[in-house]
């Protein structure tokens, strides 16, 4: 089916798109020469231009800094759509594409594999790291019931050409190895054909962009001398203040022991009891998010804490939680010194964590290498105003790479506040990249 939700946009966006595309095209001398070689008359687009023009025109979620196997979040009725958006230079019919890769996890789940097992069991581990990952963003933004799409722009002579395809999972029962050398693994499960690239640890799948597909072409003019439509420009002065983004992460591991303790954080439900004596056992997905004290301190108007008394902070009101998925949940700091980031009751926020998106059993412990499977380990919390943030799942070591970057405030606020505890710089988790 080449189209799947182009046909729920409306008219106008349509062309809109189709509108900047050409314009996009016409610009092509810009960026290579247009006199020469086999592709001289394939128009250029960059894929950033791409994704803020599909952002632009549509009903979707930008989701491109957020490091989710989905580059945007379609509304499509009551349904969300993950969306995917690629484009390459139409040099064939069938194209392979990179689809994910495997940086972090290769050294440790991959490599052992094609050193001392089965082609087999690396394109079975393979598939399986690329199924958590899509299954992560189809919890954290509940497209569950939705059909995920890639959405893809092909660039033949004087053309581009838009095609819709089903954003599929890798049918791991299905299966079967067609080649390999140690390098290269080539697959497929029956739906899709796959090729595996071990020294670059990326993983591609082959897209079909025949004629069949294609929803519409859209012909492309581009300009022997793309300056002069520049100089048509008219810079009017711009006096719009752009509002910084104030942003902090929060770890959902321990910040000292690297590690995602047993019984506290986000396993704080197989803590003990907190009646002494009692067998009852905490809540099902009882859970908190730590704030370590110098988050407080360089950022003290965050979280809006009224002020500091006796070298303590004062715990904030409660404020709106934006989920990802569009909910909105209760949340407030609480604790000595507002080290926690809680919900009432504490099993709103562990089971959206735990269960809607880590896809965790009741009482099923939260691991480390659970989070390093999935590709993240933080939380990005996002301040709208005093009384809504937006919360989202970050990378893995996202809030170390913040902590370094933050390391000479830290060093100076420290200066005036010897007291004051500094966080663990763990440098060498940055240096071979």
């Amino acid at each position: 089916m080449a189209d799947i939700i182009w046909q729920t946009f409306s008219e106008q966006e349509k062309e809109e798109y189709i509108r900047f595309l050409k314009i996009f095209g016409s610009l092509s001398g810009l960026f290579k020469d247009n006199q020469e070689g086999n592709n001289a008359k394939k128009p250029y687009l960059y894929y950033r231009n791409h994704e803020q023009l599909y952002k632009r025109c549509f009903n979707v979620e930008d989701l491109t800094r957020k490091d989710s196997a989905f580059d945007a979040l379609a509304h499509v009725g009551d349904k969300k759509v993950g969306v995917g958006l690629k484009t390459w230079i139409h040099t064939g019919d069938l194209s392979y594409q990179k689809v994910a890769e495997f940086n972090k996890l290769a050294p440790t789940e991959i490599r052992p594999l094609i050193d001392h097992a089965t082609p087999e069991e690396v394109i079975t581990k393979v598939s399986k790291l690329r199924n958590e990952r899509i299954w992560l963003d189809k919890r954290l933004y509940n497209t569950l019931e939705g059909d995920d799409i890639y959405h893809y722009i092909t660039r033949d002579d004087d053309v581009m050409n838009i095609i819709e395809t089903k954003y599929d999972l890798v049918q791991e029962d299905s299966l079967k190895l067609i080649s390999s050398n140690g390098k290269t693994f080539s697959f497929t499960d029956g739906l899709r054909n796959y090729k595996f690239y071990a020294s670059k640890s990326v993983l591609l799948e082959e897209f079909d962009a025949t004629k069949p597909n294609i929803i519409t072409t859209v012909p492309i003019r581009q300009f022997d001398d793309p300056f002069e439509l520049l100089r048509t420009i008219d810079f009017a002065e711009d006096k719009t203040i752009q509002k910084i983004e104030e942003v902090i992460y929060l770890p959902l591991y321990s910040d000292v022991s690297f590690t995602v303790e047993e019984h506290s954080g986000f396993n704080a439900w197989n803590g003990k009891p907190k009646t002494k004596g009692s067998l009852t056992p905490r809540p099902v997905f009882e859970a908190y998010a730590t704030i370590p004290s110098w988050i407080h301190r360089l950022f003290p108007r965050f979280f809006v804490i009224d002020a500091f008394d006796k070298n303590e902070i004062k715990n904030s009101d409660g404020f709106n939680l934006h989920l990802p998925d569009g909910r909105i949940i209760q949340a407030r700091c609480t604790q000595e010194n507002g080290k926690s980031l809680q919900t009432n009751p504490q099993s709103i926020l562990g089971k959206w964590i735990l269960h809607d998106v880590l896809g965790l059993g009741a009482r099923e412990v939260l691991t480390l290498k659970r989070l390093n499977d999935l590709g993240v380990d933080s939380l990005k919390i996002t301040k709208i105003d005093n009384e809504n943030f937006k919360i989202d799942l970050a990378e893995t070591y996202a809030f170390e790479k913040w902590k370094i970057d933050l390391r000479s405030k830290l060093e100076e606020l420290k200066k005036d506040n010897p007291r004051l505890r500094l966080p663990v710089f763990r440098d060498e988790l940055f240096e071979a990249e």
